[in-house]
């Protein structure tokens, strides 16, 4: 079977790459889990001093594999506390983070880049929260982390239009720290990444927690509270609707039962 994720290491760095590039690394259980074995390693590394998030092929990531196999209000709730355990792995790890975003970031892609202390991107990335035109309900962060880093209006408009943005819109919004042309993009993201870990890695970790701490106090509820909701909208006929559009490549008809 093929590594669906891979990590390198060079000096004080360690990459972690998204490798599922036939599926623009959509994510499965497994690589859910496989993802957080990796992170418990990397946070139990005191010789790892930075780490860079990228994915392999034409996009960063394209979400979850809704094809993996059919969700109900029981099997997606499992899945999607494993997703956030995971994604907060992400956020608390002492060591920063970069995500290195090209083609599509979207979905559960986005809510991952969303994690990250650092995000850059190439200007022609596609990114967004597309969930909301399939009948379903984002509920991987992108509630409570989006809103804090471009405002809370801007959020709506891409939570409850499922609106696409460039990363050059996604630089001046707010939502990544820098764009660079995409043949620049691995070489800028490795400065940053050994810039940081040139930091003193005790104080760059005490401030990044006080940081986050203060920034979301109440993000385990407001977690719980988008788990319960996704899980509970698989029970809609819409739900069913705007995924066997997607698959039909057809406009979702929705009803709202």
């Amino acid at each position: 079977m093929a590594e669906t994720i891979k990590v390198t290491h060079a000096g004080r760095v360690a990459t972690v790459i998204l490798n599922r590039p036939q599926n623009l690394n959509a994510f499965t259980t497994a690589m859910v889990s496989e993802l957080e074995k990796e992170l418990v390693l990397i946070r139990d590394n005191p010789e790892i001093r930075a780490v860079m998030l990228t994915g392999s092929g034409k996009a960063f990531c394209a979400g979850v594999d809704i094809q993996e196999k059919p969700y109900n209000p029981l099997n997606a709730r499992i899945f999607l506390k494993n997703f956030n355990r995971m994604l907060k792995m992400v956020e608390s790890l002492p060591q920063p983070t970069v995500a290195v975003l090209h083609g599509a970031v979207v979905a559960g892609g986005l809510e991952l880049a969303l994690a990250c202390t650092f995000r850059i991107a190439a200007p022609n990335a596609k990114m967004g929260l597309p969930e909301i035109n399939l009948g379903l309900v984002a509920a991987g962060g992108a509630t409570f982390r989006l809103p804090r880093l471009i405002g809370f209006g801007p959020a709506l408009e891409m939570c409850l239009l499922g609106k696409l943005i460039s990363g050059a819109e996604a630089e001046a919004s707010g939502l990544v720290n820098w764009s660079f042309p995409e043949k620049e993009l691995r070489s800028e993201a490795e400065l940053l990444v050994k810039k940081l870990a040139d930091q003193p890695p005790i104080a760059l970790s005490l401030i990044k927690d006080a940081l986050y701490a203060a920034a979301a106090p109440h993000e385990a509820n407001d977690s719980l509270m988008e788990i319960l909701s996704a899980s509970v909208n698989h029970y809609t006929e819409d739900k069913k609707e705007g995924l066997a559009a997607f698959l039909a490549k057809r406009k979702p008809d929705f009803s709202g039962q």
